[in-house]
């Protein structure tokens, strides 16, 4: 899926899978609020808000459901790297402390949920319901497949109901003036079309190699960026529960319950396979003097005449492939003769979307208007929304089962050695009694901490860096093995000598000069063009091709270049022809406006559209702004030591 959103992220058709994304996040934020209850007060205070403590084992749990969600969303994507990118850590700590806040000021507020409410709410939730209506019996095997108490999640879904009430109370008088939706329309119609060259913050190299001297000072000035962390060396054991699946076989009891328990996963959605022929609406030419309406109501009609030109070479028997190749200005779908896959309800915007459901498959639409332009559009394959039966999904069931008990397993082995270990704190001995063996990690850090026969494994790194000396952890349990962990030894932060660490400092040292020589050349090359020498001349200079956007919207991705409003801000001003720099997320830019469209004037439709949008934009924004004053003003004491 990352690739997917990397390579397609301005496609018309992507877009909508990032909302379902961001939508799946909110539910999931939703449901761990609502399975928390009440957190087992251990494992040190990483935060205290207003004198109410977040615990360790709190914050570890919400930072272990956050990696597990990433996980659950880019699979074998997913890495080390992105935790850190993404900041998860930090993501992990405010939602506590955001959650804590929230309901602390509704206490304050006097905002309660009434059982009623509650009922009702649990009883809305579609794992929860057979044929449309509650049934007891999921709701009951939910909470036993969680190993949650009745009163452990009501008490978390209360709070949830209690901070999406305190919400609604602080949004509840958000307006918008006829300004701000006239401005917005402006903003999302009037686009631009660029000629770039994109430069990285490294692009030109110094010819003059660095000296002993820039190499010595580059080091004293950031010997810290070279320091060696503190290492740790633990002995450790991992219990994996795959060894034990081939000895468990799940009665047929067990595969109906956890169907039963499931069943809203095995719900497929109604799913299309569709082809389709875009003509986009392009600049109308002609009379320079007509307005706006008149443009656009030309554009229209000539996208459509081509739409019926298509439409009327395929109705005589022409190859749908063909035509697509030749005619649609859908580059993607374009090469692969008009096909669009597979895709779910709800990916297509919505006038797509009606077009399909009147279709029978085989047929061929007449040309169909959407904000993209006209289609012609051909049914593939429908598949109906349902329910997949137990016996479609039996052996996934009898896998899922085997993991779930295998995994149950494990951890009671794990406990057992905790328990033994835990007299003497011989972890080795312990071991034995269980027929596992202790191993002994190489010296790991915050930064470095792939551990071999472990990987990297955040809850297994954090128990480790916790640890005091000769203590064992308490049991460790991740989706794929449990461990327990003895620290053996530790070695204080340290700054090496510049010989020990020389061939490092001479790359980044390079590095920067590196950076420096680019920044002073893009400066030059900024002031060439703003000095009149234009965009083709620049380019045949630096021996670079010239780059081209289609046209976007100021709340576009820039196709190409990315979401940044630094270059958009600047681009947006210019008329046709005009050129300018700029500098986003590492990157240097030398930018020409090519051509631009004006805004026309909205429907009835598209301004309440926008209207309704704007308040939820706003809602939102006050929300955050209310809440932003709310922690500033509160006493929220953190020990990232702990972190």
């Amino acid at each position: 899926m990352l690739n997917l959103i990397r390579e397609h992220a301005d496609s018309w058709m992507v877009k909508t899978i990032l909302w379902l994304i961001i939508l799946a996040f909110v539910g999931t934020i939703f449901y761990s609020w609502g399975m928390g209850g009440a957190s087992t007060s251990s494992g040190g205070v990483v935060a205290t808000v207003e004198g109410v403590e977040i615990h360790f084992n709190e914050y570890d749990k919400t930072f272990t459901n956050l990696i597990n969600f990433y996980r659950e969303q880019f699979k074998n994507q997913f890495s080390e790297d992105l935790i850190q990118k993404l900041d998860l850590k930090t993501q992990a700590l405010d939602a506590l402390i955001q959650r804590k806040l929230l309901l602390l000021e509704a206490e304050n507020l006097n905002i309660q949920v009434s059982d009623a409410e509650l009922i009702e709410q649990i009883q809305s939730f579609p794992a929860f319901q057979k044929e449309g209506k509650y049934n007891p019996a999921y709701y009951n095997n939910y909470l036993k497949f969680n190993r949650l108490s009745p009163l452990e999640f009501e008490e978390g879904q209360r709070e949830a109901l209690t901070i999406e009430k305190l919400e609604k109370l602080i949004t509840a008088n958000t307006l918008v003036s006829k300004t701000e939706v006239t401005e917005a329309f402006k903003s999302e119609e009037e686009s631009v079309k660029l000629d770039y060259l994109a430069f990285s913050e490294d692009h030109f190299q110094n010819p003059e190699p660095v000296t002993e001297e820039e190499l010595k000072a580059y080091y004293e000035k950031n010997k810290l960026e070279f320091e060696i962390p503190d290492q740790i060396q633990v002995e450790f054991i991992k219990v994996a529960p795959k060894e034990f699946e081939k000895e468990i076989e799940p009665i047929e009891e067990d595969i109906q319950e956890y169907y039963e328990t499931k069943i809203a996963d095995f719900r497929v959605e109604k799913k299309y396979k569709a082809s389709h022929i875009l003509f986009q609406l392009e600049p109308a030419k002609g009379d320079e003097n007509a307005s706006p309406e008149e443009k656009q109501k030309a554009s229209e009609d000539a996208a459509k005449a081509e739409a019926e030109d298509a439409l009327k070479q395929l109705r005589a028997g022409g190859d749908f492939a063909e035509i697509a190749t030749k005619m649609s200005d859908d580059p993607g779908s374009g090469t692969r003769g008009g096909s669009l896959g597979e895709f779910p309800r709800g990916t297509m915007v919505p006038e797509f979307e009606a077009a399909l459901e009147k279709l029978k498959v085989g047929e061929i639409s007449e040309p169909v208007k959407t904000p993209f332009g006209y289609h012609v559009i051909r049914l593939d394959e429908k598949q109906d929304e349902r329910i997949k039966p137990l016996e479609e999904v039996k052996d996934t069931l009898i896998q899922a089962i085997k993991e779930t008990k295998a995994r149950q397993k494990a951890r009671r082995i794990v406990k057992r050695i905790y328990k033994s270990a835990e007299k003497d704190g011989n972890l080795a001995s312990a071991a034995a009694e269980q027929k596992f063996e202790v191993q002994t990690s190489d010296y790991f850090s915050r930064e470095k901490h792939d551990v071999a026969g472990v990987g990297i494994v955040p809850e297994f790194f954090n128990a480790a860096m916790l640890l005091k000396d000769n203590a064992i952890s308490e049991p460790i349990h991740t989706f794929e093995a449990s461990y327990l962990i003895k620290l053996k030894e530790r070695k204080p932060a340290a700054i090496p000598e510049l010989d020990a660490v020389r061939e490092e400092v001479k790359e980044k040292a390079t590095e920067q000069k590196n950076k420096d020589y680019s920044e002073r050349k893009f400066k030059e090359l900024a002031g060439k063009l703003k000095g009149g020498v234009d965009l083709e001349t620049i380019a045949k200079e630096v021996k670079m091709d010239i780059l081209h956007t289609p046209f976007f919207s100021r709340i576009d991705s820039i196709p190409g270049i990315g979401d940044f409003p630094e270059i958009k801000e600047k681009v947006f001003p210019l008329a046709k022809g005009q050129a300018t720099s700029a500098s986003a997320f590492r990157k240097n830019y030398l930018l020409r406006v090519q051509d631009r469209k004006q805004a026309g004037e909205p429907t009835e439709e598209q301004l309440e559209t926008i209207t309704a949008r704007l308040k939820r934009q706003k809602a939102t924004t006050t929300f955050q702004d209310w809440l932003k004053n709310l922690r500033e003003g509160s006493e929220v004491l953190i020990d990232r030591t702990l972190l």
